[in-house]
């Protein structure tokens, strides 16, 4: 991989759990199908409210704050997407590396 080409590569997993048509979850997985992260709606209201790290995801070697904001921003574009539907989506994140 050049340096242009640094990121990898997650699965986000869309969740509606109480059957009420919006995205209320969305689990996060590695390419190996390891948890990441796990991000809820518990409102039902369009916007997360929970999240749940699991997994160094900056490449630093630690699981801390800077894990839990790539999620996050990650997590929030996809909550704020209209129209989204139950299934999976692979994305393709810049700044982030595996630990």
């Amino acid at each position: 991989m050049t340096a242009e080409e640094k990121g990898v590569y997650i699965y986000a997993n869309l969740l509606d759990i109480n059957q009420d048509g919006k995205i209320d979850m969305i689990s996060f997985l590695d390419p190996e199908g390891r948890g990441i992260a796990v991000a809820v709606d518990r409102e039902s209201n369009g916007m997360m409210d929970q999240i749940h790290v699991l997994q160094d995801v900056t490449g630093d070697g630690k699981l801390d704050m800077d894990d839990k904001l790539l999620i996050e921003r990650e997590a929030i574009k996809l909550f704020k997407k209209k129209g989204l539907k139950e299934g999976q989506l692979k994305l393709f994140i810049e700044d982030a590396e595996y630990g």
